[in-house]
C-alpha cells in the first residue's frame, strides 16, 4: 500500500511538472498563411511594426496607443489586422521571389548582411525584449529587400507605359507647392520688438498677401517686403538676405508640418492664392505656386520620383489584391499569448 501510494505521488508530481511546462511554453507558430507557418518571432516583428504605425497615426501624441482608435478602429484590432496583412505579404513575397527566379548578387547580399548587423547591434535589446530573435528579424529584413527587388522589376515594365500627362496629373492631384516668407521679429541685437513694431510687421505681411492675391509674385514682392521688415526691425539688409527667409516646399493632404486647417486650405486653393499663416509666433506669408516651372523642370527634377510613386502604389495594390483571398488559420491561444499589450517601447 505504501509503495503504491508513493508511486502515485510520484506520478502526480510528474504530471504537475509536465502541466507546468506546458503552461509556460510559448507557442512557436502563431498562424499559417496558405499553409505556411508564421513563426512567433516573425509575427511579433510585424506586430511591433504595426504598433509603431498605430502610434505614428495618433493625433494626440501623449495618448495611450491601445486605448485609442486608429482610422475608426480600436487600436488592438487595427494592429492585429495590419499584422495579419504583413504576414500575408511575407508569404506572397517569398513565393513571388522564388517563382521569378530572383536572387541577390554577392554585393547585394553583403550589403543586406552589413545593414542587418548594424541594425541588430543597435536594437538587439529592444527587439529581444519583444520576443524577436535575430533569425526572425533576418527573415523580416530580407523579405523587405526581396520586395524592393520585385518592385524594381515591376517598375521596369510599367514606368514607360505612363505618359507625361498622366504623371503631371498625379503630381498635381497629390501635391501642393507653396512659397513662403518669414518676417523677423527681433532687432539688430536679437531683442524682441515692441508691440507697435510688431503691428507694423503684421500690417506689412497682410499687405503682401493682398498684393499676391491681386496677381503679384512672391519672387518679386517677397524681397521688397523683407527689406521693409528689416527697416522696421532696425536691421541691415543685404542682397542675399532673402534666401534665408524665403523657401519653397511641397504639401500633401496628409502633411503635418502645418495645422490641418491650413493644409486643407492650401490643397483646395488655386495656384496664386496667398495668405498669412497664423500658426507661428512670427508672420509667415505664403503663396501657392505651380508644382513645376515647365516641362523641362518637370522632366529633370520630378518625373522619375513621380513615376516611382505611381508604380509603387500600383504594385502595392497588386500585392494587396492577390493576398486578399489568402487562407489564414490563426492559433487563437497564440494570438492571445502575444497580445500587443505586452509590447515594450523601451528597455
Amino acid at each position: 500500500m505504501k509503495l503504491k501510494k508513493f508511486t502515485g505521488l510520484l506520478l502526480c508530481a510528474a504530471l504537475a511538472l509536465s502541466m507546468a511546462a506546458c503552461k509556460f511554453t510559448t507557442p512557436a507558430v502563431v498562424m499559417t498563411v496558405e499553409g505556411e507557418d508564421i513563426p512567433a518571432g516573425l509575427y511579433l516583428m510585424y506586430q511591433y511594426q504595426a504598433y509603431s504605425g498605430a502610434k505614428s497615426k495618433l493625433e494626440d501624441k501623449s495618448a495611450k496607443v491601445l486605448k485609442s482608435e486608429i482610422e475608426g478602429v480600436k487600436a488592438e484590432e487595427w494592429i492585429h489586422n495590419e499584422t495579419v496583412a504583413s504576414a500575408k505579404r511575407y508569404v506572397w513575397v517569398e513565393k513571388a521571389f522564388a517563382e521569378a527566379g530572383l536572387t541577390f548578387t554577392e554585393e547585394e547580399q553583403a550589403s543586406i548582411d552589413s545593414q542587418l548587423d548594424t541594425i541588430w547591434a543597435n536594437n538587439e535589446a529592444l527587439l529581444a525584449a519583444n520576443g524577436i530573435g535575430r533569425e526572425n528579424y533576418r527573415r523580416f529584413y530580407e523579405c523587405e529587400a526581396k520586395y524592393e527587388k520585385l518592385l524594381a522589376e515591376y517598375q521596369d515594365g510599367e514606368s514607360d507605359k505612363i505618359t507625361d500627362a498622366e504623371a503631371k496629373k498625379y503630381m498635381d492631384e497629390t501635391y501642393s507647392r507653396i512659397q513662403t516668407l518669414v518676417l523677423p521679429t527681433t532687432d539688430a541685437d536679437s531683442a524682441a520688438l515692441p508691440d507697435e513694431k510688431l503691428e507694423e510687421l503684421n500690417a506689412l505681411a497682410a499687405q503682401l498677401a493682398d498684393d499676391l492675391n491681386a496677381g503679384g509674385s512672391m519672387d518679386e514682392l517677397g524681397p521688397e517686403t523683407l527689406e521693409k521688415a528689416f527697416e522696421i526691425c532696425g536691421r541691415e539688409y543685404a542682397e542675399d538676405t532673402a534666401s534665408s527667409y524665403m523657401s519653397k516646399s511641397f504639401l500633401t493632404a496628409e502633411s503635418t508640418s502645418y495645422s490641418e486647417e491650413f493644409v486643407q486650405g492650401v490643397v483646395a486653393a488655386e495656384v496664386g492664392a496667398a495668405g498669412v499663416y497664423d500658426g507661428y509666433s512670427v508672420p509667415m506669408i505664403y503663396q501657392k505656386i505651380a508644382n513645376y516651372e515647365d516641362n523641362d523642370d518637370f522632366t529633370a527634377n520630378y518625373k522619375t520620383t513621380i513615376l516611382s510613386e505611381i508604380t509603387s502604389a500600383a504594385f502595392s495594390d497588386k500585392v494587396e489584391e492577390e493576398t486578399a483571398a489568402y487562407a489564414v488559420t490563426e492559433d487563437a491561444s497564440a494570438v492571445k499569448t502575444y497580445s500587443p499589450s505586452k509590447i515594450r517601447e523601451s528597455v
